[in-house]
């Protein structure tokens, strides 16, 4: 029960509903905040980021379609599951695997601390000049 309400809560956070949350003032205007998105790949040893200004509480959903609307070279796939909601499926054309036991992991670096999310792109909100990573990684 909890966690379909966590969900709806998240999903309600990605409707555009104006001078709810991350107001930066009382006009109901909302801040623009510098964050960068870094896709890794360490099979590939690749990494590839997209620094970016976002609205302040934008989750992380929006801003990664944001990007993908002004960066041809960034794209992404998801799915939407009615019990745990927005699910990161591919990036750049990278899907998962059961078979290979490989996923995106979710990361968040501000200053020289990295923390591992424990929510997904439907909820997550940045911080200023923070990075979110997305590093494509496997699970054993």
């Amino acid at each position: 029960m909890a966690l379909a309400a966590i969900t709806l809560l998240c999903f309600a956070a990605l409707l555009p509903f104006p001078g709810l949350g991350g107001c930066d003032d009382h006009s109901g205007q909302q801040g623009q905040i510098p964050i960068k998105v870094t896709v890794t790949n360490k099979f590939a040893n690749t990494k590839v980021s997209y620094p970016t200004a976002v609205t302040v509480g934008m989750p992380m959903f929006g801003v990664l379609n944001q990007i993908k609307d002004i960066n041809s070279s960034f794209d992404f796939t998801y799915s939407i599951s009615k019990s745990f909601g927005i699910y990161l499926e591919s990036v750049n054309g990278l899907a998962g695997s059961t078979e290979s036991h490989t996923y995106w992991e979710l990361l968040s670096k501000r200053g020289n601390s990295v923390t591992r999310l424990n929510v997904g792109i439907g909820c997550y909100q940045p911080k200023k000049n923070e990075n979110f990573i997305m590093n494509f990684t496997t699970w054993d």
